[in-house]
């Protein structure tokens, strides 16, 4: 009985380091830390928002979604890039949203890292939620009708989606983001 016990005690000690390695190599190869938590100039045209995927998805499961994040980066019509990651629920790419109305000022998440939450309108349809973390950046002084550019990381969720990341990275142990508005940057 014993010997079972520490057989399933070396199993679980070899699932962990496994885990280690996974977190490790995923941000060492990808930028990714998994242990993270969510976190120019703007035009003044009333033009369409657009949004570019800047990176090509780190994702490769069948051809089908090969051919989905092939068309995702090539980025016929830059909403239409956007529209590709929400339709396919592919999560992680660096996006650029710019010149996108603000529809909605949401309340502040104060759990944790502080977050300003912006909810920006989707021409093609729905919303995409920013949460830019104001404990790492400064406030953007923007309001409901403004427009802003938005870059940061795309996670997908049913709602539509969050951008975060929209700051510079800390540790500098990744590619940051920023929120322009009026003419300046924050990050």
């Amino acid at each position: 009985m014993a010997t079972a016990q520490k057989k399933k005690a070396a199993k679980i000690t070899a699932g962990g380091v496994l885990l280690v390695v996974v977190v490790i190599t995923a941000k060492l190869i990808f930028g990714i830390d998994l242990l993270e938590s969510s976190d120019t100039q703007t035009q003044s045209s009333q033009a369409q928002p657009a949004a570019t995927v800047l990176e090509p998805p780190k994702q490769s499961a069948t051809p089908e979604t090969q051919r989905d994040e092939q068309e995702v980066s090539q980025d016929s019509s830059n909403e239409d890039a956007i529209r590709l990651l929400i339709d396919n629920e592919i999560s992680g790419e660096m996006v650029l949203f710019e010149n996108a109305e603000i529809v909605k000022l949401l309340p502040d998440d104060n759990e944790g890292s502080r977050h300003q939450r912006l909810l920006l309108k989707l021409e093609t349809g729905g919303t995409v939620l920013v949460a830019h973390n104001i404990d790492l950046a400064h406030r953007v002084p923007a309001d409901e009708g403004d427009r802003i550019t938005v870059y940061g990381q795309y996670e997908w969720n049913d709602r539509g989606g969050v951008l975060h990341w929209t700051h510079h990275a800390p540790r500098n142990n990744r590619e940051g983001g920023w929120i322009e508005f009026d003419g300046k940057r924050y990050q």
